[in-house]
């Protein structure tokens, strides 16, 4: 268990693409992100989770999820997470829907939904731009970007049939570019799911404004 910010911890990373599964804890409660596949010599993801909430005497509440793509949410982990933790509750974004089989404890949201660990908030975003699905998840001044192309407007997705329109994902940078000041909050640190962008100390509204460009990065 890697940490990463206060109440924030990186458990492990998944399967191909080495998708993050992360804890956000505060006081006695917590929250898991990401559902990840797994391959069969990795601990099985609701197994880490059990051990975890275990040995740190954790109450896990919910599981959420960045976005539907399949490196990011597998159903047999979400069966597992359902199964071995019945007091957890699912919260995920409407387009998961069409993904899932047994929505029982599953809630789902349109635009935002706001959660709390004891009395510290969890605020998840639908803020489509890498994927339909796309969901932010802000805690603690950090927020959790998915699988988002920062720095420029493009995806990776682009010229594809699934790939997000661009009108869209200017909305969905406006969107976020004005939370601060929405919610008079202070975002400062960035981290990818993968754990392969970690962002400290940022101007998190100037990172928006940036990401507005039509910048080639790959």
């Amino acid at each position: 268990m890697e940490k990463w910010g206060s109440g924030i911890y990186l458990l492990g990373q998944y399967h191909r693409y080495q998708t993050g599964l992360w804890l956000l804890k505060h006081e006695d409660e917590g929250a898991i992100i990401e559902m990840p596949p797994y391959f069969e010599n990795e601990v099985v993801p609701y197994k880490l989770c059990k051990r975890i909430s275990q040995d740190y005497n954790v109450k896990i509440k919910y599981f959420l999820c960045s976005h539907a793509h399949g490196d990011h949410f597998c159903q047999k982990t979400y069966n597992e997470a359902k199964k071995n933790f019945p007091q957890a509750k699912i919260y995920l974004q409407n387009g998961f829907k069409k993904r899932i089989k047994n929505k029982a404890r599953t809630k789902f949201f349109d635009e935002e939904q706001h959660l709390y660990l004891a009395n510290e908030p969890i605020i998840l975003v639908h803020a489509p731009k890498h994927s339909w699905t796309d969901t932010m998840i802000v805690f603690r001044g950090t927020i959790f970007t998915g699988d988002w192309e920062l720095n420029t407007v493009r995806s990776v997705h682009d010229g594809k049939k699934y790939a997000v329109p661009m009108e869209t994902r200017l909305k969905s940078i406006e969107k976020m570019e004005l939370f601060e000041k929405r919610y008079n909050y202070n975002i400062h640190r960035v981290f990818s799911v993968h754990a392969n962008d970690r962002r400290e100390n940022v101007d998190f509204r100037a990172l928006m404004a940036d990401t507005k460009n039509d910048r080639k990065l790959w």
